[in-house]
């Protein structure tokens, strides 16, 4: 017995040692990526928490595979860190990972198994859909780590393409038998056909809205609308069908001649088994827009009321899915399916359940279908997205609601109010003018240059390490200015002879085209090539109407010329001082107008006559005129000012009047009026004019605001009037009071430096 009980002690022992062994390390706990994790980079880390054990030697083993049984699994090597950086993951592709312990050579229990999927492509940043830029926009991406670099193709042409439908009627539904047997149906019984040679109208004998349509093959086609409506064509012509219900049918789906399903308002359900038609009882009365039967026994309906419905062969189940109603059902197989909804939700089926995807809109959701793991859906306001892995917004280039969609391979159709059919032939990027770079995987932004004007590109990108490359993002579109847009001077404004053109610059060009003409058919053009986005035209004429033009130019193109803008340049003169009708005018006044910018010269005429019969001719370079001889005291004198440009002359301004000054006191004569400052403002550099009627001595005096004196001269006045050069230099800008005394009066004048 002694030995039995030895025995069993020893047994016992081993046993205790083995479990307690076992037991004493945990597995680990995983921390990242979050477990069914989206949008992971393809050198996503994999991190866990660090456990304890009774040694200080512990390691971990982590397994990576693409089956939860973990029947591909890689084991990497045993690690004392907590975390193991994967490299070249599958775009796409969804790992699970899971974690074990060691102690030395005790080995915990795996942890969990997590799982997640590496981001399908590469999501385009700006700019926004079907914006307008210049030639030469900025393309920018969200950036992926883990790649070797990123393939951006740009191209004007897209694999989505306008087609004439011939209608204006809104189109609800359409189908692809193949290239040459396409269909559309939509409102007031519209039935469209396209035999490969374009889009011809179809009487299918009835007048009420058509909502849905598929197909079998050639010869056997249903169509189902408003008020019972059923229509099956059979290779040659449509015939309707009595199906047992006056409801609105909205939707339709038949997986072989023997079996079908229609749905519609109230939660009608008819099926279809054999040539006979009997409506189902799913007890839920929601309109129910689209079905999809995967088989006579696994159908799928969806619609108002968030409500899903199931058949799975023998009993309707009706749940809500997500927060709003669903306009359109998409079923691969049993495990993989989609919702479309108010709002732009997408909801996703993965054979579990339902959970939400992320659509990048907010537009309501109208249509949908897929081709395999390939979809698209389309909506309000000329949304379609694009599901390739994940969803992507895909231009339209309209903004009219989009309700029906089908692809089938390559080729595509989608359909929508006012006629609009869009087609699908393959996937574009394909034209002569295909662009495509090479981009570094350090890079978020690419600058594209010398695209053509006016025109529509289309644009994707895709990722690439060394062992994949990602799908293509969803295609986006911008639209390149036709020409420059003008900016001053404004339509039709008057301007001087030297005159400033401003356009707004055109990013990308090399250079601009400018036109100028007095016809405006720009027969006989002056031409200027700029290379900014600025000309100074200084040598036209008065009383002119100018018109005027600009394009811009690269290396590859010359846009279109930009609108056409006119001027009208002055053709008279505007008269300052002495003003008109002014009395006790000094017998020796400056003229002065204003001035006209370019203009080359001025023509001044003074006389007693107002005919002006025998006048006194001054030609000046400025616009003001110094007299230089006393006048007749108490004398009423004429005075008028024209323009030249070169030899052409402006016509006359306003002709003019004033009275010299009576016979007064010597000293009363020197006041405000015999004293003149030009320029004024001016740079420090002035000239000063003093009409004195003595010989006499002045003093200047120049005061800044706080009363301190700057500059004090003196100076020697002969009679009649004194040009003086007057300079201030180094001095701030600003206002200060100018004073020149002649011991008796004194005279103040505001200076200004500039």
């Amino acid at each position: 017995m002694k030995n039995i009980y030895s025995v069993l002690s020893v047994i016992l022992i081993l046993f205790s040692i083995s479990v307690f062994g076992q037991a004493k390390i945990y597995a680990p706990t995983l921390k990242a990526p979050a477990n069914s994790a989206i949008n992971q980079m393809t050198n996503a880390v994999l991190d866990w928490d660090a456990v304890t054990g009774l040694t200080l030697e512990i390691t971990y083993e982590a397994q990576i595979a693409t089956n939860p049984q973990f029947i591909d699994a890689v084991t990497f090597p045993r690690t004392e860190v907590t975390a193991k950086t994967m490299s070249n993951l599958l775009f796409g592709g969804t790992y699970y990972w899971r974690v074990r312990a060691y102690d030395e050579e005790i080995f915990s229990a795996w942890s969990e198994t997590w799982s997640f999927t590496v981001v399908w492509s590469v999501t385009m940043n700006k700019p926004n859909d079907g914006a307008m830029v210049y030639a030469n926009p900025n393309i920018s991406w969200y950036q992926l780590t883990g790649v070797t670099g990123y393939q951006l193709e740009v191209d004007t042409v897209y694999a989505w393409n306008f087609d004439e439908s011939g209608v204006t009627d809104d189109i609800y539904a359409t189908y692809i038998v193949n290239n040459n047997n396409m269909w559309a149906v939509g409102v007031d019984g519209l039935v469209l056909f396209n035999d490969g040679n374009g889009w011809s109208n179809v009487d299918a004998g009835t007048t009420e809205n058509l909502n849905d349509v598929t197909f079998l093959d050639s010869s056997n086609g249903y169509v189902v609308g408003d008020g019972g409506t059923v229509l099956f064509y059979d290779g040659a012509t449509w015939t309707i069908l009595d199906v047992g219900t006056t409801e609105n049918l909205l939707g339709v789906s038949f997986v072989n001649t023997d079996n079908g399903v229609v749905v519609g308002e109230e939660g009608e359900v008819i099926l279809y088994n054999t040539g006979a038609w009997e409506a189902a009882v799913t007890g839920d009365n929601n309109d129910l827009y689209d079905v999809v039967m995967l088989n006579p026994t696994n159908i799928w309906a969806c619609g108002l009321g968030k409500i899903v419905v199931n058949y799975n062969g023998a009993e309707w189940f009706a749940n809500e899915v997500g927060s709003r109603d669903h306009y359109a059902i998409a079923m691969i197989d049993e495990n993989n399916g989609w919702t479309v909804t108010k709002g732009g939700k997408i909801n996703r089926w993965d054979g579990v359940g339902w959970y939400e995807e992320s659509s990048g809109t907010t537009k309501n959701l109208y249509g949908l279908s897929f081709d395999g793991m390939h979809g698209y859906a389309v909506g309000a306001s000329g949304t379609i997205l694009m599901f390739n892995g994940t969803w992507n917004k895909v231009t339209s280039g309209i903004s009219k609601d989009l309700h029906g969609v089908m692809i089938a391979g390559d080729n595509g159709l989608i359909a929508g109010n006012d006629g609009i059919i869009m087609q699908k032939v393959d996937n574009g990027f394909n034209s002569p003018y295909l662009a495509s770079f090479n981009i570094s995987s350090g890079l978020s932004s690419w600058d594209l240059n010398e695209l053509f004007f006016g025109q529509t590109f289309y644009y994707r990108m895709r990722a690439i390490h060394d062992a994949d490359t990602s799908l293509w993002s969803g295609v986006k579109s911008l639209n390149t200015y036709a020409s420059p847009s003008l900016n001053s001077p404004s339509n039709n404004a008057t301007t001087d002879l030297l005159v400033k053109f401003k356009w707004n610059a055109y990013g990308g060009s090399t250079n601009y085209i400018f036109e100028i003409d007095t016809n405006a058919n720009f027969t006989h053009p002056r031409n200027f090539a700029p290379d900014e986005d600025t000309l100074w035209v200084n040598d036209l004429v008065f009383g002119t109407e100018y018109f005027w033009r600009v394009a811009a130019q690269h290396a590859l193109e010359i846009s279109d010329w930009s609108v056409i803008r006119t001027i009208n340049t002055v053709n008279t003169i505007t008269l300052e001082r002495p003003l008109n009708e002014a009395v006790q005018v000094i017998s020796c006044p400056l003229y002065t107008w204003k001035e006209v910018a370019g203009a080359s010269a001025y023509e001044l005429w003074i006389d007693v006559d107002e005919a002006f019969s025998n006048p006194q001719i001054f030609v000046v370079d400025e616009p003001h005129y110094q007299c230089q001889t006393n006048m007749e005291k108490n004398t009423v004198y004429y005075w008028k000012v024209r323009g030249k440009s070169g030899p052409l002359l402006s016509g006359w301004s306003a002709t003019w009047w004033f009275k010299t000054e009576g016979y007064i006191g010597i000293d009363e004569q020197f006041n405000t009026d015999a004293v003149n400052i030009y320029p004024n403002p001016g740079n420090g550099e002035f000239n000063l004019y003093i009409n004195s009627f003595v010989n006499d001595d002045y003093l200047i005096k120049v005061i800044d605001i706080s009363g301190k004196l700057i500059n004090e001269t003196e100076i020697n006045c002969q009679i009649g009037n004194n040009n003086i050069p007057f300079v201030l230099d180094k001095l701030n800008k600003g206002a200060y009071n100018l004073t020149i005394s002649n011991g008796k009066n004194v005279v103040s004048k505001l200076l200004l430096i500039k």
